[in-house]
């Protein structure tokens, strides 16, 4: 029998939150690891208010409101204290000669969609000089090296601004305060992993075999490598403006969507080969894990997959782990491995709307999925196929509906904040795409599996071929729906806290209301609040 659930639908109350372990955990080291990020104290401060609060929490721990409050400011302290020392220098650098030739540990390294060149993000291993550990954005000419390997690289060395937007705005939000422009290996210093050349040489064989089509498709191969490797750089250029115009380009990085889908898939043929239950599925986790690796191992897909192994732990284990416990699990993993992910665009959107989906989206849904009237008075044998199909269209309508707001609700400010624009116009588009986006990946999951034999190649291309043709026609729905006049709200923010702040406000909003069985407070309480958020900017806007 399975073990009393340690997140009731009513453990978010102030009563019953100490039954949250993950999100104590989870919580204050986001909260210091922001903190920090925001403000670059050195860690010995951190650390000094962090044994102070410990020691508090200590010798309260009788009495509950302070020890709770004493556990979240150590938590945080040691969190900010954690992200400093993980993160390398952010003061602005002083560059003294513009060429350089300087040693480079690549972390990031992506080739160019012309294919001449990459670019990538690494570290300066130059001990002896000034640079020492700083991290550089790189865009070097040659052939792209696998991540992990060292570098001599020369080329022309500028610092970026700390206040800056576009692209530029991004690469500090990685901890990048320099760029190395026209770049050229000189040679290597350090060769990289044997999985790192694994994982390169896995990359580069499925970019190859999902572009290869029965009929000549660059376009459509295009979107079929973008969909399975999470690569939107490789769509065509006219693709990626129709998919971000309508909120709709996460179709194309691995996320949930795609770990679930695979999950299912997996364990379904599991099922069907009579696998035991145990190994078949640790051996899933594994291939689910390489496929991560293998895609570059983004914020979203990290989350994804931390989130799929602890589900999959709590089932097998006999102990359910809610969606809200795996989630915070999985962003309090996230910051101790990485705490400098917590500037990462695609983490702070991949968490906030993961997290309007649990505590609101899902709710609302199984709200709006309740039976009518009109179906718990018919009798099972009178019911016709037609009111079977409206009351099933009805469930799927209402249901998506109040996931894709949700998750819309919570990406805007954050969207606005990155990219200057947020589109409304998702959150009907995402209704047929997302449904449509799972048969292309379904079908890139049977021909990737189907290409280890020889036998099986030539259906395999079919199969790319009907993906393609399947992408083609979501390409040209959101082509169609980027039409719509007025689909995406342009709004520059004039202070850069503001969309950190707003997303703040919406997760707690989110997590105050996760208890909530009404439908009003479930969606339209978020709904308020980013409204009021949004006059805020307004009027700011106004002011300054």
């Amino acid at each position: 029998m399975a073990r009393t659930d340690p997140l009731e639908q009513d453990s978010l109350t102030l009563d019953r939150f100490g039954h949250c372990p993950a999100l104590w955990l989870a919580l204050p080291l986001l909260l210091g690891c922001s903190i920090d990020a925001a403000t670059g104290i050195s860690p010995g401060p951190w650390l000094l208010v962090g044994v102070i609060a410990v020691a508090v929490g200590w010798f309260s721990r009788r009495q509950a409101t302070i020890a709770g409050v004493a556990i979240v400011i150590a938590g945080s302290a040691i969190g900010a204290a954690w992200h400093q020392l993980r993160m390398p220098p952010q003061t602005p650098a002083i560059v003294r000669r513009p060429f350089v030739e300087i040693p480079i540990l690549v972390e990031r390294a992506t080739p160019r969609k012309e294919g001449d060149g990459w670019t990538g993000l690494g570290w300066i291993t130059d001990r002896d000089g000034s640079l020492f550990r700083r991290r550089v954005a790189l865009s070097v000419r040659g052939v792209c090296p696998a991540e992990g390997v060292e570098l001599m690289i020369s080329g022309g060395l500028v610092p970026i601004s700390d206040n800056t937007d576009g692209y530029d705005a991004w690469l500090r939000s990685q901890g990048a305060t320099l760029k190395l422009r026209g770049g050229r290996v000189l040679g290597e210093l350090a060769p990289p992993s044997g999985f790192a050349v694994w994982r390169q040489a896995q990359q580069r064989r499925l970019d190859a075999w999902l572009r290869t089509l029965p009929w000549k498709d660059p376009d459509g191969g295009a979107l079929l490598a973008a969909t399975m490797l999470g690569r939107t750089a490789l769509l065509p250029a006219d693709a990626k403006e129709a998919f971000a115009a309508t909120g709709t380009l996460h179709l194309f990085a691995i996320s949930g969507l795609h770990i679930a889908g695979m999950a299912a898939a997996l364990l379904w043929l599991a099922k069907r080969a009579r696998l035991p239950e145990l190994p078949s599925g640790l051996v899933i986790l594994v291939l689910l894990w390489l496929y991560v690796q293998v895609t570059g191992a983004s914020p979203s897909s990290v989350r994804a997959w931390i989130m799929a192994a602890f589900l999959w732990g709590g089932h097998a284990s006999g102990r359910d782990t809610p969606p809200l416990q795996s989630l915070a699990l999985a962003c309090a993993v996230t910051l101790i491995l990485s705490p400098e992910a917590c500037t990462d665009a695609g983490f702070q959107l991949s968490y906030a709307a993961v997290l309007g989906i649990i505590a609101a989206g899902g709710p609302a849904a199984h709200l709006c999925g309740q039976p009518t009237d009109e179906e718990r008075l018919t009798p099972a044998e009178a019911q016709t196929s037609m009111q079977k199909l409206r009351w099933r269209t009805r469930k799927f309508l209402l249901g998506g509906l109040c996931v894709s707001l949700t998750a819309t609700i919570a990406g805007v400010p954050l969207t606005l904040g990155l990219f200057g624009s947020a589109s409304w116009g998702g959150v009907f588009v995402n209704l047929v795409l997302v449904p449509l986006s799972e048969i292309p990946l379904m079908l890139g999951m049977a021909s990737v599996a189907c290409s280890v034999s020889d036998w099986l190649a030539w259906p395999a291309t079919w199969l790319n071929g009907l993906a393609a043709a399947l992408l083609h026609l979501m390409t040209w729905i959101a082509q169609v729906c980027a039409l719509v006049p007025s689909i995406n709200l342009e709004l520059a923010l004039p202070y850069r806290w503001l969309g950190p702040l707003g997303g703040a406000l919406l997760s707690a909003t989110f997590l105050t209301q996760a208890q909530s069985k009404s439908l009003l407070r479930l969606l339209g309480v978020p709904a308020m609040v980013l409204a009021g958020w949004l006059i805020l900017v307004f009027l700011l806007r106004a002011l300054s």
